[in-house]
């Protein structure tokens, strides 16, 4: 079940990303709308696009972003910040525009963002030409430890890796299963560089076309009197991961604009482990995280005040797991492969953002998705054992958010939606927070 989650809850992400309105800036302001999810968000026009179709930084005047992201609970540290990133973006008239952001964990990767917490850089560059937009997002992130360890018993020995957790190379104890690595929060390391352009066409059309090359990484190994006469070693598969996505803006009109978009995302994180013990060489999986899909979406404005976001989408994802050893150790009902596939069809989604005053924005958004789960998986076991299952369910999502201007700076809020009915530590002693995420952006 928790893959299946973890599978439906990639998959939107990667729709709301080709689903994004224009000339805004702020992950609040989607998440506000219901959009926050790449997939969806890219069906507008927003700032949270330059992450996905890079190109699109070149229509985003100069700006300072800082956002806070909080995921409020009841605990004591419900009000802490769980993601926080600050971005520049500048335009210079010769050079071309230039986007930076900070981040301590990489918030704009398809899948495994929560295992990439150790940020060096995520960099923007572009210009625009007379017929042409062109930009390359280069992002890295790295970490390394290495411990050497003299002890009596049971002896010397040194411990390397990507991992500031526990460097057991062979993480599984006595068993291996999927997701070892999403599933459990093993530290990767990554780089990816995604080249971008954007077409200007007749009447202000605009095609927009993005492809990124990624690689994923880790090493986590143990060597030394302890690990004899061979050290331990756990290891990515080598393997590269990229994604295609494109989108067609139609401009109908000054208060109607059409979104098109299309995508393909395939992650791969396939792992080995050698030297597990005397008896266990190696151990072996080939792992993948694909989505695709398509949307639509209408950008209108009802009148001066009020933008009515609405459309439509479909997309599948699927995860495929497959041991490549034999599985000598003869562990019983250890998993040889594995297919989940989880196909959202339809999405429907709308949201409104209203200027309720001269310096006060509503938004309310919703998403309601129909989600067909199938999963097939057999063992090692013989005779083989197999598992076939199927489920179909629906999701419903409502979202509320707000935006406050003073002069050049904008403020946008996303509300936690258990804050109307709790009133906070004040009218309830709730610990959560009364938002879930917070931005502040500076135009200058």
């Amino acid at each position: 079940m928790f893959q299946r989650k973890l599978i439906a809850v990639l998959s939107v992400i990667a729709l709301l990303a080709v689903t994004a309105g224009m000339g805004h800036a702020s992950l609040s302001r989607v998440e506000g709308m219901g959009l926050s999810s790449p997939v969806l968000s890219q069906l507008t026009d927003d700032y949270v696009n330059i992450y996905t179709y890079p190109a699109s930084v070149v229509r985003q005047n100069n700006l300072v972003l800082a956002e806070l992201g909080n995921n409020p609970s009841e605990s004591e540290d419900a009000f802490t910040p769980e993601d926080q990133s600050f971005t520049l973006i500048r335009n210079f008239p010769r050079l071309g525009i230039v986007a930076v952001q900070m981040k301590q964990s990489s918030l704009n990767l398809h899948d495994g963002s929560s295992n990439v917490n150790n940020e060096w850089f995520d960099l923007i560059w572009g210009k625009a030409f007379t017929k042409m937009d062109f930009a390359v997002r280069f992002d890295v992130a790295n970490s390394y430890y290495e411990g050497e360890f003299n002890t009596p018993t049971p002896g010397t020995y040194t411990a390397r890796g990507n991992d500031f957790g526990s460097f057991d190379p062979y993480p599984f104890g006595t068993s291996f299963f999927s997701d070892a690595i999403t599933g459990t929060g093993v530290e990767l390391n990554t780089y990816g560089i995604t080249p971008s352009i954007a077409l200007h066409m007749q009447d202000d059309n605009r095609l927009d076309i993005a492809a990124t090359y990624r690689r994923y990484s880790l090493e986590r190994a143990e060597s030394g009197t302890f690990y004899a006469p061979t050290p331990e070693k756990w290891e990515d598969g080598g393997n590269a991961s990229y994604a295609l996505l494109a989108r067609y803006f139609m401009n109908k009109s000054a208060a109607s604009q059409w979104y098109v978009a299309g995508w393909y995302v395939n992650n791969d994180l396939s792992w080995e482990v050698t030297n597990a013990s005397a008896t266990v060489l190696s151990r072996s999986a080939e792992e993948t995280y694909k989505n695709y899909g398509i949307g639509i979406s209408n950008n209108m404005k009802v009148n001066d005040n009020n933008t009515l976001i609405w459309g439509l989408a479909a997309w599948q994802t699927k995860h495929q797991y497959d041991r490549g050893d034999n599985n000598d150790a003869l562990i019983s009902g250890d998993t040889k492969s594995l297919e989940e596939k989880s196909t959202m069809l339809p999405i429907l989604f709308a949201a409104v953002e209203t200027q309720a005053t001269s310096w006060l924005k509503v938004r309310i958004g919703a998403t309601n998705m129909i989600t067909n789960d199938r999963s097939d998986q057999s063992d090692f076991d013989s005779p083989t054992n197999t598992f076939s299952q199927k489920i179909r369910f629906t999701d419903f999502n409502l979202a509320l958010g707000t935006g406050i201007r003073w002069n050049n700076l904008d403020i946008d809020m996303t509300l936690n939606e258990e804050f109307p009915f709790t009133g906070g530590n004040f009218l309830s002693g709730s610990e959560q927070a009364a938002f879930t995420r917070v931005s502040a952006t500076y135009h200058y």
